[in-house]
């Protein structure tokens, strides 16, 4: 029996995702025969043709530039921020959006009406918010070396969007932001550009135990009480201006 899909799996980044792309697009695949999808937790079907999708830096570059050039800047930053999301869906609708945007032009932003621009905005718009979260909730320890370490736990994958902002912040500082779901981290060395790096879990762990900013902590948990009004406590807006998953390494939450 003839296979009822192809499956292209490839790697979560953003130039294994645009890879995969160009592949399935020189491929000629119908829509209706076609599935783009992250390798990582795939669950394998019946009856399809899989193909694992080796990251080309090359194909990816010239998907970016393809977007940017036939379709507009705007969309590429849509796309972009889509490519970081935890959405399991977020491949194949970014290949359907391209396949309109090519089409219409840099007109498919603002096709509100069609579902799958209205599916890349929510996907796009959920990484923008948690970004734009992180950029209040990091914080940083100071290292013996002194080198500011801070870690996160996000859901989608937030370090391409947050790291120009310390950058620009702390440029005389060198600083490391972790990622500890996708164990990534970011690295800033003083009046440098900023660059991205996968890290083993024992890499991971041997930068964030180089922390030894003790008295730092004490100092600014001792402070964050002080300031607090007993009589002015609500818990549930605290909760909902600071969702209780940007916590983990936030001191002012922690009782230790």
């Amino acid at each position: 029996m003839d296979s009822l899909f192809t499956t292209y799996l490839c790697e979560n980044t953003t130039d294994g995702i645009f890879t995969a792309i160009y592949d399935a697009w020189a491929a000629k695949i119908p829509n209706e025969q076609l599935k783009l999808c992250i390798e990582d937790g795939y669950c394998y079907e019946l009856f399809t043709d899989i193909i694992y999708v080796q990251t080309d830096l090359l194909k990816a570059v010239k998907v970016a530039r393809s977007i940017v050039n036939k379709i507009s800047k705007e969309a590429y930053d849509m796309v972009f921020l889509a490519t970081l999301s935890k959405e399991a869906d977020k491949i194949d609708v970014i290949y359907r959006f391209l396949k309109l945007g090519f089409h219409y032009g840099r007109a498919v932003v603002d096709m509100q009406a069609d579902k799958t621009v209205c599916r890349l905005f929510d996907i796009q718009r959920g990484v923008a918010n948690e970004a734009h979260s992180f950029r209040e909730f990091v914080r940083f320890h100071d290292s013996e070396q002194g080198i500011l370490i801070a870690k996160i736990r996000p859901k989608s994958q937030p370090l391409p969007l947050i790291m120009p902002h310390f950058s620009d912040r702390f440029p005389e500082e060198h600083f490391v932001i972790l990622d500890e779901v996708h164990r990534m981290g970011g690295f800033h060395e003083r009046r440098k550009q900023w660059f991205l790096s996968p890290l083993s879990e024992e890499a991971m762990d041997r930068i964030w135990y180089s922390g030894e900013s003790a008295e730092y902590e004490r100092m600014w948990k001792t402070f964050f009480r002080t300031i607090a009004i007993k009589e002015r406590e609500n818990y549930r807006c605290q909760r909902t201006l600071c969702a209780l998953r940007y916590r983990d390494y936030m001191l002012e939450f922690d009782s230790a």
